[in-house]
């Protein structure tokens, strides 16, 4: 248990490191400013239903750093472009090292080649531009799907021409590897506690199932979908219901109860109190539908 509460806490100190990161090219922001913010940012998306605390994060930072929200939210569309990347890549690897149909297997794989060669073809993109797009499937794309190729890339391009040093898009990119590593590493921890003769790949099975579990608007805590994608992936291995609904609250209690502490603490230190936040966190999600 002990060690599964100081993963669960550190995942939370290494979002507010990544923040810190790729902020650095709008200004330097202190990496306490970041962990307040995270935290307290955080812990409304996880007390008010279906994801409304989402505008807390720019709008926080905005107040203390003086930096605009429209900077802030571009800079949130790229780390969303780095978390799917890495979810998507261990979602793969997930798929191949569990034991499934060859069928499935051969399905997995084609599908990680197809990623694989999405990836390159967008760095390529990045990095040469025009040249490396003619040079390569520019050249074999008959005239329609080249420009719809051509066109999602651009969009990708500027997505990750938020960060311009390109040194500090690997680093975020290295950061978010380790970040999404920590709640498997939490998972298998608590699967050792409970005793279950599992192997390291369950945990990676449980993380799916909870990342598709909650990808959907859920509710506070994501209490119920939660222990859902626990029995789900735990089944699979033969452990029973009640044991793997119990793995689910623990798990569950760990992760939103490490995020609400660290909420309590930050959110007296920024000098805002919870009901102003939430309001104002409401009234910008409300304005974003109106302009919608």
């Amino acid at each position: 248990m002990v060690p599964a509460v100081l993963i669960s806490f550190a995942i939370q100190l290494l979002r507010a490191l990544r923040w810190k990161i790729e902020l650095s090219p709008l200004a330097s922001i202190p990496y306490s400013l970041a962990w307040l913010v995270v935290s307290a940012a955080y812990m409304l998306i996880n007390v008010l239903p279906f994801r409304l605390g989402e505008p807390a994060r720019p709008l926080l930072m905005s107040w203390k750093s003086g930096l605009s929200v429209s900077a802030i939210v571009g800079n949130w569309v790229f780390e969303k472009m780095m978390d799917a990347a890495v979810l998507v890549l261990f979602i793969h690897v997930t798929l191949l090292s569990t034991d499934l149909p060859h069928w499935a297997w051969k399905a997995s794989a084609a599908s990680l080649t197809i990623f694989a060669v999405l990836l390159v073809l967008v760095v390529g993109f990045w990095l040469r531009g025009r040249e490396f797009f003619d040079a390569t499937v520019g050249c074999i794309l008959p005239e329609g799907g080249r420009k719809a190729m051509l066109k999602t890339l651009e969009h990708a391009r500027e997505g990750l021409s938020i960060l311009p040093n390109r040194r500090l898009v690997a680093t975020v990119f290295l950061v978010t590897l380790v970040l999404w590593t920590l709640p498997i590493l939490s998972s298998y921890v608590l699967i050792l506690g409970f005793g279950f003769d599992l192997p390291f790949t369950a945990a990676l099975v449980i993380f799916v199932a909870i990342g598709v579990g909650t990808a959907l608007p859920n509710p506070p805590g994501m209490i119920g979908v939660f222990q859902v994608a626990c029995v789900v992936a735990l089944g699979l291995y033969g452990v029973p219901e009640a044991d793997a609904v119990a793995y689910g609250i623990v798990l569950n209690a760990i992760q939103l109860l490490t995020l609400i502490a660290q909420g309590v603490v930050a959110l007296p230190c920024l000098g805002i109190g919870l009901g102003e936040l939430t309001r104002a966190s409401l009234a910008h999600q409300e304005g974003k539908h109106c302009k919608d």
